[in-house]
């Protein structure tokens, strides 16, 4: 082994366009490279992400990247809806697919997406890649292989210049491929469904080692493939902290804020009934009171948020830079997490509950109780978490935290030592482990 290990990383998401999916593996990179690792990118010449964002750490920033061409089936699927979260495509979005007012167009484009592009609309993205990736091989030498999905075509061309190179290959899963909450919610073929998992059986035999968000990710596996799975969640950037607040909060309202995605699938029933009855019961209470959603809100809740709160004032804005949301997240006097309600609601654990977590405002989180996320928020003690159907909890919640703000009694959350394991310097510790332990 070299003095100093190269490991090329095969993703999709990179900046600029880097959007959501390029936090875990941006943050992998940036501390990897801490612990001594050179690192090569191998990504595609642009995302179909409507986020674009710079590079957060000069080790971001001078890491050397190869792009290559893609095309994009998915532009030429149905057109593009328009709200104000911007334009998405009919197949892009997965809170698109559970419209329930898609015209003949849409649904087709739907069919086609899971029955023809397979594993993924970014399938094409392997002709070019392969064929780049073996040059990036010869000319950087790297000692082992990373790749990083959503999309799982990153896993195929890994695989691809795995069994080309000889080279040992990690791969990582940010989320599900057959098991992800949509895949049996959308029309799927038998034999796309079998080609699908077909793939998917190849990755989890092929990869020398695999690291998951979290449990549950997969089926049936045999002995060999859970041999090598090692659970890695999401985490935080201990640079993204910010200094401990020393004075209350300034908002003139008691200020609620979401930030990213909320598809139809994550409706916050519980909540929305909650700022209901709050109106009913409260209405003086409820004049002191904001909800701001940044990010990309399904059409039907935008307009339930908007018909429904007559008292409470809502605020709907478009994505925002990261470096802003972080500024914004202790700003805040409460912030909203919306799990989905899908089979694989118990194991869904995303970065943002992580962001949350280190912004030292209280989290109010909607969905399973004894799922992964809830597990997080009440084992770092950073709010608390509801059933989707519990709206006399999340009632009572809002009205002792509200009080609290009128009466000018809210404290900021304290990070104590539980949280230092989701930091990810720590988790990244991990992942150097098991890619030394690859070409040891």
């Amino acid at each position: 082994m070299k003095s100093k290990p190269k490991v090329l990383v095969v993703t999709y998401y990179w900046y600029p366009f880097a959007g959501v999916g390029s936090y875990r593996v941006s943050r992998f990179v940036k501390y990897l490279q801490k612990m001594g690792w050179e690192v090569v990118i191998l990504t595609a010449n642009k995302a179909s992400s409507s986020q674009r964002s710079e590079a957060d750490h000069p080790l971001l920033k001078h890491v050397k990247v190869y792009r290559t061409p893609i095309i994009e089936p998915t532009q030429w699927l149905g057109r593009p809806t328009k709200g104000k979260a911007g334009h998405q495509s009919v197949t892009h979005n997965p809170s698109i697919f559970y419209s329930k007012n898609k015209n003949l167009i849409a649904r087709l484009a739907v069919w086609i997406r899971r029955n023809w592009l397979i594993p993924d609309a970014k399938l094409t993205w392997k002709w070019f890649a392969v064929r780049a990736g073996k040059k990036v091989i010869t000319k950087e030498k790297p000692d082992v292989i990373f790749s990083t999905s959503p999309p799982p075509t990153t896993h195929r061309i890994a695989e691809a210049l795995a069994q080309w190179s000889g080279l040992a290959w990690h791969a990582d899963f940010r989320d599900p491929w057959t098991n992800i909450y949509y895949y049996d919610d959308f029309p799927l073929g038998q034999q796309a469904d079998k080609k699908n998992r077909r793939m998917e059986e190849s990755v989890l035999e092929h990869a020398h080692s695999i690291s998951v968000v979290n449990h549950g990710f997969f089926k049936n596996l045999n002995e060999k493939q859970e041999s090598k799975i090692t659970r890695i969640t999401n985490g935080f950037d201990p640079d993204h902290i910010q200094p401990e607040k020393t004075k209350p909060l300034s908002n003139e309202k008691f200020t609620i804020r979401y930030f990213g995605s909320l598809k139809i699938n994550q409706r916050p029933t519980s909540f929305i009934q909650a700022l209901e009855r709050l109106e009913q019961n409260h209405p003086e209470w409820a004049k002191n009171m904001r909800f701001e959603f940044y990010g990309s809100l399904d059409a039907t809740l935008a307009q339930e948020f908007t018909s429904r709160l007559t008292v409470i004032e809502f605020g709907q804005f478009g994505f925002i830079d990261h470096a802003d949301m972080l500024e914004l997240l202790p700003e805040s006097d409460l912030l909203l997490l919306s799990i989905g309600q899908t089979k694989n609601s118990f194991y869904a654990l995303s970065t943002k509950v992580f962001e949350y977590m280190i912004s030292g405002s209280k989290v109010l989180g909607i969905g399973p109780t004894k799922g992964a996320a809830a597990e997080v928020v009440q084992d770092t003690a950073i709010g608390s978490f509801f059933e989707r159907e519990d709206a006399d909890g999340v009632y009572h919640f809002l009205v002792d935290e509200l009080q609290a703000f009128l009466g000018g009694n809210t404290k900021k959350n304290t990070l104590g030592e539980t949280v230092e394991k989701y930091s990810f310097e720590s988790l990244s510790a991990d992942l150097d482990r098991q890619l030394r332990a690859l070409i040891s």
